[in-house]
């Protein structure tokens, strides 16, 4: 995940799984990016220049310990940017616990139309126990 901050005139990569074998292909996908966004910034005549902006890795940025938690990372990072608030380590302990919380947002959020069939669904198929195993 790449941040681009207009204010700052800076571009932050957020890189979970970072090795030096792999930091060159992320830094070319990011400046694919900072193309992108030229190209749309000039379509609509949003006057900044983004070719201007310094990039460089994001500090204390949690790594993941497995090569599957990179979505639960973004995710996370996503919902941080968006409050203003930075990761810490501490926020990606539990991978399960926090796949599971991302999928009850995302079931129960006020804007999903599917929510009632979907808990009438979980409700149906899962036992007390395992409904209960499954919200610790």
């Amino acid at each position: 995940m790449c941040v681009i901050d207009l204010k700052n005139f800076d571009i932050q990569i957020l890189d979970s799984l970072r090795s030096k074998s792999r930091d060159e292909f992320r830094f070319k996908s990011v400046k694919t990016v900072v193309e992108f966004c030229q190209m749309f910034f000039k379509l609509y005549d949003i006057g900044k220049d983004v070719f201007q902006f310094s990039i460089d890795w994001a500090h204390s940025i949690p790594t993941q310990d497995n090569g599957w938690d990179c979505g639960v990372h973004v995710i996370k990072h996503m919902q941080r940017f968006k409050n203003g608030d930075s990761m810490t380590g501490s926020d990606l302990c539990n991978s399960i616990k926090i796949r599971r919380e991302i999928a009850s947002d995302l079931v129960l959020h006020e804007g999903n139309k599917e929510k009632q069939t979907i808990v009438a669904i979980v409700c149906t198929k899962m036992s007390t126990r395992a409904m209960k195993k499954l919200l610790l």
